[in-house]
């Protein structure tokens, strides 16, 4: 079950989604972010950030997200949306350019992922990642350096148990070596 583009329904973090001005969606064949919400349902992502910023005030917990894979789980103590589903918040460091998957998985719930940029803006989202299949992916080209927020949610409420959440990072870039010219 997806949620509906018109009313999504997970509050953010407060202060998160609050900015004034949010980026125009890249249209078709002009090479955005792979991932990027585009049209009716990026606005109504927004539009819902505005007016639930301050639902979570309460909510202070976030974690640390390093590349690799993170075993955690979803409980009762977690941060709480308006809809009644539980969600916890993860911080990762990015640099303008990279691409980066982000993949949650649960046996326990059906997963929801958004990925919000170092100023708060939702930028993507994926609750089913494929046909089927209720784990989530985002993959995205970061359009800032800063700290970045990955919000790992279950889709409906009152569901929790034990997920992994993954962070695939650009590899390290090795430096060409020169070839000795004789």
């Amino acid at each position: 079950m997806r949620p509906s583009p018109a009313a999504p329904r997970h509050p953010l973090p407060e202060g998160e989604g609050s900015r004034a001005s949010v980026p125009r969606p890249a249209k078709r064949g002009e090479g955005g972010p792979k991932g990027r919400v585009r049209g009716p349902l990026f606005a109504a992502i927004a539009a819902f950030a505005f007016a639930t910023a301050a639902l979570a005030a309460d909510c202070t917990a976030i974690s640390p997200l390093t590349c690799g894979t993170t075993a955690a789980s979803l409980s009762n103590s977690d941060c709480t949306a308006s809809d009644g589903s539980q969600y916890r918040l993860w911080q990762f460091s990015g640099t303008v350019g990279d691409t980066i998957v982000i993949d949650m998985h649960s046996a326990a719930f059906d997963t929801y992922l958004l990925l919000l940029d170092p100023s708060g803006v939702p930028l993507a989202e994926n609750d089913d990642s494929a046909g089927g299949v209720t784990d989530s992916r985002i993959t995205f080209t970061l359009t800032s350096t800063g700290t970045w927020t990955v919000v790992a949610n279950s889709l409906a409420a009152s569901q929790s148990g034990s997920y992994t959440l993954s962070l695939v990072c650009p590899s390290t870039a090795h430096p060409r070596q020169r070839v000795a010219r004789h």
